[in-house]
């Protein structure tokens, strides 16, 4: 049984080669994702079998199998961020929406072999390297592929095909006019909510969370941690190590970076008014007694046009690419024969 990683081959290669959404150090996003499933997707109730034929394109057979498989790898890797009554609803919109990926993904496969692009070995080699660089330390890609029923032979068609599908979607590409500062200043000025930073504070904390214990008082327990702390007697950092509840004891109490409406509201008008470097005083919330030590304050502002600039060139320039790739897979789309059987 091939990894389901082998159905995506032609997608995953469009959205290597669009790369819309990136990490930004700039504190703004141009772009969102949707947040997607959490549960199982289990088979549909008209047929249990995975072998079954559901669509056919161009000759081509996509069976219920396929679908499910990577329906389920998608909620696997997302993470519980839907409550469980949206579930099934979404689950079925899913299933919807790969259901129409696979298809766009075998007319691309279909284009990659009709063009018959060549790939050389070197880059399919780099890529399998990249491949053994991410992997966990003490796993290896042999025993990876066996538990997957894979082989590296297979692994290896597979990136051939990725990398001849980025060259396609680069042919579709070649007109494409890159945006200029010109552009990104009418994009800049039509969209300003895009570019406002709201306050945000850098901080730690030491929790000491409330127990049944009642011979033990959190309070008094960490008025001696914050009194030891500011005499210099240890930093805030080992003292969160020693003595918080929060699993940020594992990074000196480090919370990172945070905004308004992220943390309970006690905590939060805590942060936001102590002053930078200050070993707050308790704190009580529903968690327990903390101190808190602000890092860092950014007061609220606006994005300055020149700071983002060539992030907006970009991100205009990917945007038309991705347009001419979506007409690009429509018109495949409108050519070919699409058969969707009743089961």
């Amino acid at each position: 049984m091939r990894n389901t990683y082998t159905l995506l081959f032609a997608l995953t290669a469009s959205i290597l080669f669009i790369a819309t959404a990136q990490d930004n150090d700039n504190g703004f996003d141009l772009l969102t994702t949707e947040d997607l499933f959490s549960a199982p997707m289990q088979p549909n109730p008209l047929t249990n079998d995975p072998e079954a034929v559901v669509l056919r394109v161009n000759n081509m057979e996509i069976k219920r199998g396929e679908i499910i498989d990577l329906v389920n790898l998608t909620m696997q890797r997302i993470g519980g961020q839907v409550p469980p009554q949206q579930i099934p609803q979404l689950q079925q919109q899913m299933y919807t929406r790969v259901k129409n990926d696979l298809i766009n993904a075998k007319l691309i496969e279909s284009a990659v072999k009709k063009a018959d692009i060549p790939v050389s070995e070197a880059d399919i080699d780099a890529e399998i390297a990249t491949i053994r660089e991410s992997l966990p330390e003490g796993k290896t890609l042999e025993e990876l592929l066996a538990v997957q029923e894979n082989t590296l032979d297979e692994l290896k068609t597979d990136i051939r095909n990725q990398l001849a599908s980025r060259i396609l979607f680069e042919q579709q590409v070649e007109g494409v006019t890159e945006a200029n500062a010109i552009d990104a200043k009418t994009f800049y000025d039509e969209n300003p909510s895009n570019f406002q930073t709201p306050e945000q504070v850098s901080a730690s904390h030491i929790l000491i969370a409330t127990t049944e214990d009642a011979s033990e008082d959190p309070k008094a327990t960490l008025e001696e941690i914050r009194a030891s702390i500011i005499a210099g007697e240890i930093s805030f950092a080992e003292a969160a190590a020693a003595h918080s509840s929060c699993p940020s004891s594992a990074k000196g109490g480090s919370l990172g970076t945070f905004g308004k409406g992220q943390m309970v509201p006690e905590f939060e008008i805590a942060a936001f008014t102590q002053e930078i470097g200050e070993v707050g005083d308790i704190v009580q919330t529903q968690f327990g007694c903390h101190i808190i030590q602000v890092s860092e304050r950014t007061e609220e502002g606006t994005i300055a046009f020149e700071t983002a600039k060539n992030q907006i060139i970009e991100f205009l320039t990917n945007q038309s690419k991705q347009q001419m790739i979506s007409s690009y897979i429509e018109n495949l789309r409108d050519q070919a024969t699409i058969e969707e059987l009743s089961l």
